[in-house]
Protein backbone atom coordinates (compact mmCIF):
# COMPACT_ATOMS: atom_id res chain seq x y z
CA UNK A 1 0.00 0.00 0.00
CA UNK A 2 1.70 3.39 -0.95
CA UNK A 3 2.35 5.79 2.31
CA UNK A 4 0.32 8.58 3.06
CA UNK A 5 1.95 11.22 1.51
CA UNK A 6 2.13 9.09 -1.96
CA UNK A 7 -1.97 8.68 -1.60
CA UNK A 8 -2.62 12.52 -1.17
CA UNK A 9 -0.05 13.23 -4.37
CA UNK A 10 -2.15 10.52 -6.22
CA UNK A 11 -5.51 12.11 -5.20
CA UNK A 12 -4.98 15.38 -5.91
CA UNK A 13 -3.90 14.08 -9.35
CA UNK A 14 -6.72 12.48 -9.87
CA UNK A 15 -8.58 16.18 -9.33
CA UNK A 16 -5.94 17.35 -11.70
CA UNK A 17 -6.44 15.65 -14.39
CA UNK A 18 -10.46 15.66 -13.54
CA UNK A 19 -10.50 19.39 -13.70
CA UNK A 20 -8.18 19.93 -16.56
CA UNK A 21 -10.35 18.23 -19.25
CA UNK A 22 -13.62 19.38 -17.55
CA UNK A 23 -11.94 22.60 -18.63
CA UNK A 24 -11.04 21.42 -22.21
CA UNK A 25 -14.58 20.36 -22.79
CA UNK A 26 -16.55 23.33 -21.23
CA UNK A 27 -14.83 26.10 -22.32
CA UNK A 28 -13.72 25.64 -26.12
CA UNK A 29 -10.76 23.80 -25.83
CA UNK A 30 -9.14 26.04 -23.30
CA UNK A 31 -6.69 24.37 -20.50
CA UNK A 32 -7.69 25.90 -17.20
CA UNK A 33 -4.57 23.90 -15.83
CA UNK A 34 -1.77 25.90 -17.29
CA UNK A 35 -0.89 29.65 -18.72
CA UNK A 36 1.00 28.57 -21.66
CA UNK A 37 -1.32 28.61 -24.05
CA UNK A 38 -3.45 31.61 -22.55
CA UNK A 39 0.22 33.55 -22.56
CA UNK A 40 0.52 32.88 -26.49
CA UNK A 41 -2.99 34.33 -27.18
CA UNK A 42 -2.36 37.32 -24.95
CA UNK A 43 0.51 38.14 -27.89
CA UNK A 44 -1.51 37.11 -30.75
CA UNK A 45 -4.84 39.42 -29.33
CA UNK A 46 -2.60 42.37 -28.77
CA UNK A 47 -1.15 41.90 -32.39
CA UNK A 48 -4.14 41.25 -33.84
CA UNK A 49 -6.26 44.71 -31.83
CA UNK A 50 -8.44 41.75 -30.04
CA UNK A 51 -9.18 44.28 -26.83
CA UNK A 52 -11.92 42.25 -25.29
CA UNK A 53 -9.43 38.70 -25.41
CA UNK A 54 -6.70 40.49 -24.52
CA UNK A 55 -8.45 42.17 -21.58
CA UNK A 56 -9.73 38.52 -20.57
CA UNK A 57 -6.94 36.70 -20.73
CA UNK A 58 -4.89 38.96 -18.81
CA UNK A 59 -7.26 38.92 -15.74
CA UNK A 60 -6.50 35.16 -16.14
CA UNK A 61 -2.93 35.78 -16.08
CA UNK A 62 -3.28 37.66 -12.93
CA UNK A 63 -5.69 35.42 -11.41
CA UNK A 64 -3.07 32.67 -11.56
CA UNK A 65 -0.12 34.78 -10.57
CA UNK A 66 -2.15 35.84 -7.76
CA UNK A 67 -2.66 32.42 -6.34
CA UNK A 68 1.30 31.43 -6.63
CA UNK A 69 1.31 35.16 -4.68
CA UNK A 70 -0.58 33.57 -1.91
CA UNK A 71 1.14 30.07 -1.76
CA UNK A 72 4.51 31.96 -0.49
CA UNK A 73 2.57 35.25 1.20
CA UNK A 74 0.29 33.19 3.41
CA UNK A 75 2.17 30.69 5.18
CA UNK A 76 4.52 33.10 7.49
CA UNK A 77 1.44 34.79 8.31
CA UNK A 78 -1.15 31.69 8.92
CA UNK A 79 -1.22 28.40 11.03
CA UNK A 80 -3.36 26.59 8.73
CA UNK A 81 -1.80 24.33 6.36
CA UNK A 82 -2.08 25.19 2.88
CA UNK A 83 -3.01 21.88 1.41
CA UNK A 84 -6.34 22.51 3.27
CA UNK A 85 -6.89 25.92 2.09
CA UNK A 86 -6.11 24.11 -1.53
CA UNK A 87 -8.50 21.53 -1.29
CA UNK A 88 -11.10 23.95 -0.14
CA UNK A 89 -10.57 26.09 -2.93
CA UNK A 90 -10.26 23.19 -5.56
CA UNK A 91 -13.96 22.64 -4.49
CA UNK A 92 -15.12 26.05 -4.43
CA UNK A 93 -13.66 26.09 -8.23
CA UNK A 94 -15.81 23.00 -8.71
CA UNK A 95 -19.04 24.35 -6.97
CA UNK A 96 -18.64 28.00 -9.18
CA UNK A 97 -17.76 26.44 -12.59
CA UNK A 98 -20.79 23.88 -12.57
CA UNK A 99 -23.24 26.60 -11.74
CA UNK A 100 -21.21 28.72 -15.17
CA UNK A 101 -24.58 29.40 -17.97
CA UNK A 102 -23.72 27.72 -21.26
CA UNK A 103 -22.94 30.85 -22.74
CA UNK A 104 -19.99 32.26 -20.75
CA UNK A 105 -17.43 33.45 -22.93
CA UNK A 106 -14.69 30.43 -22.21
CA UNK A 107 -12.11 32.49 -20.74
CA UNK A 108 -13.86 34.20 -18.12
CA UNK A 109 -15.42 30.61 -17.49
CA UNK A 110 -11.42 29.47 -16.28
CA UNK A 111 -11.18 32.34 -13.79
CA UNK A 112 -11.56 29.87 -11.04
CA UNK A 113 -9.82 27.33 -12.40
CA UNK A 114 -6.72 29.34 -13.19
CA UNK A 115 -6.62 31.01 -9.41
CA UNK A 116 -7.50 27.06 -8.06
CA UNK A 117 -5.29 24.90 -10.27
CA UNK A 118 -2.40 27.70 -9.67
CA UNK A 119 -2.87 27.72 -6.07
CA UNK A 120 -2.72 23.23 -6.06
CA UNK A 121 1.06 23.57 -8.21
CA UNK A 122 2.24 25.45 -5.13
CA UNK A 123 0.81 23.51 -2.09
CA UNK A 124 1.18 20.15 -3.75
CA UNK A 125 4.69 19.52 -4.98
CA UNK A 126 4.96 16.11 -4.67
CA UNK A 127 6.05 13.00 -2.66
CA UNK A 128 8.88 11.56 -0.62
CA UNK A 129 11.16 13.62 -2.10
CA UNK A 130 9.61 13.31 -5.81
CA UNK A 131 8.95 16.72 -7.44
CA UNK A 132 5.72 16.38 -9.22
CA UNK A 133 2.79 18.34 -10.49
CA UNK A 134 -0.54 17.25 -9.71
CA UNK A 135 -2.20 19.28 -12.30
CA UNK A 136 -0.53 18.71 -15.91
CA UNK A 137 2.07 15.84 -17.28
CA UNK A 138 4.42 16.95 -19.48
CA UNK A 139 7.57 16.72 -16.54
CA UNK A 140 5.74 13.52 -15.43
CA UNK A 141 6.11 11.96 -18.45
CA UNK A 142 9.54 13.35 -19.05
CA UNK A 143 10.62 11.65 -15.53
CA UNK A 144 8.79 8.37 -16.05
CA UNK A 145 10.68 8.16 -19.74
CA UNK A 146 13.64 8.43 -17.85
CA UNK A 147 13.42 6.51 -15.24
CA UNK A 148 12.04 3.58 -17.45
CA UNK A 149 15.34 4.07 -19.60
CA UNK A 150 17.42 3.90 -16.72
CA UNK A 151 16.08 0.75 -15.48
CA UNK A 152 15.30 -0.88 -19.16
CA UNK A 153 18.49 1.01 -20.92
CA UNK A 154 21.11 0.93 -17.98
CA UNK A 155 20.05 -1.38 -15.96
CA UNK A 156 19.90 0.51 -13.20
CA UNK A 157 17.33 -0.78 -10.88
CA UNK A 158 17.63 1.92 -8.25
CA UNK A 159 15.54 3.84 -10.16
CA UNK A 160 12.32 1.66 -10.15
CA UNK A 161 10.89 3.96 -7.49
CA UNK A 162 10.68 6.85 -9.62
CA UNK A 163 9.55 5.22 -12.29
CA UNK A 164 7.00 3.50 -10.41
CA UNK A 165 6.05 6.90 -9.14
CA UNK A 166 5.69 8.99 -12.12
CA UNK A 167 4.41 6.26 -14.11
CA UNK A 168 1.19 6.22 -10.94
CA UNK A 169 1.02 9.62 -11.06
CA UNK A 170 0.11 9.76 -14.68
CA UNK A 171 -2.50 7.07 -14.48
CA UNK A 172 -4.09 8.88 -10.96
CA UNK A 173 -3.89 12.02 -13.45
CA UNK A 174 -5.36 10.07 -16.40
CA UNK A 175 -8.26 8.31 -14.14
CA UNK A 176 -9.76 11.94 -13.57
CA UNK A 177 -9.50 12.53 -17.12
CA UNK A 178 -11.50 9.59 -18.44
CA UNK A 179 -13.98 10.30 -14.74
CA UNK A 180 -14.40 13.47 -16.13
CA UNK A 181 -15.03 12.98 -19.79
CA UNK A 182 -17.33 10.41 -18.82
CA UNK A 183 -19.69 12.38 -16.81
CA UNK A 184 -18.89 15.46 -18.64
CA UNK A 185 -21.64 13.74 -21.39
CA UNK A 186 -23.65 13.23 -19.01
CA UNK A 187 -24.17 16.08 -16.88
CA UNK A 188 -22.43 18.90 -19.10
CA UNK A 189 -21.15 22.05 -16.68
CA UNK A 190 -22.27 20.15 -13.93
CA UNK A 191 -19.91 17.16 -13.42
CA UNK A 192 -17.69 19.63 -12.29
CA UNK A 193 -19.29 19.12 -9.07
CA UNK A 194 -18.39 15.19 -9.11
CA UNK A 195 -15.11 17.06 -8.34
CA UNK A 196 -16.50 17.16 -4.29
CA UNK A 197 -15.90 13.34 -3.93
CA UNK A 198 -12.14 13.15 -4.25
CA UNK A 199 -11.93 16.68 -2.78
CA UNK A 200 -13.21 14.79 0.31
CA UNK A 201 -10.90 12.26 0.05
CA UNK A 202 -8.22 14.53 0.49
CA UNK A 203 -9.18 16.61 2.85
CA UNK A 204 -9.55 13.77 4.90
CA UNK A 205 -5.79 12.40 4.21
CA UNK A 206 -4.30 15.74 4.52
CA UNK A 207 -5.71 15.94 8.04
CA UNK A 208 -4.59 12.33 8.51
CA UNK A 209 -0.77 13.99 7.72
CA UNK A 210 -1.23 16.76 9.75
CA UNK A 211 -2.41 14.40 12.89
CA UNK A 212 0.46 12.48 11.60
CA UNK A 213 3.05 14.94 11.98
CA UNK A 214 1.64 16.61 15.13
CA UNK A 215 2.20 13.25 16.58
CA UNK A 216 6.01 12.96 15.75
CA UNK A 217 6.83 15.99 16.74
CA UNK A 218 5.20 15.71 20.18
CA UNK A 219 7.31 12.26 20.06
CA UNK A 220 10.43 14.03 19.67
Amino acid sequence: MHNLSQRIHFTMAFIGGYLGVHAILSFSNLLGNAQTSNLISMVTSLLSGDWQQLLQRTGGMLLYMAAIALTVYLPPRLRCDLRLISVALDAAAAVAVGCFPGDIAPVLGLYPLFFAMAFQWNSFSGADGFVSSSIFSTNNLRQFTMAVTEVWGNHDRSQLPKAAFFGKTLLSFHAGVAASFLLWHVFGFHSAWFTLFPCGLAFFLVSADIRRQKSAEAAL
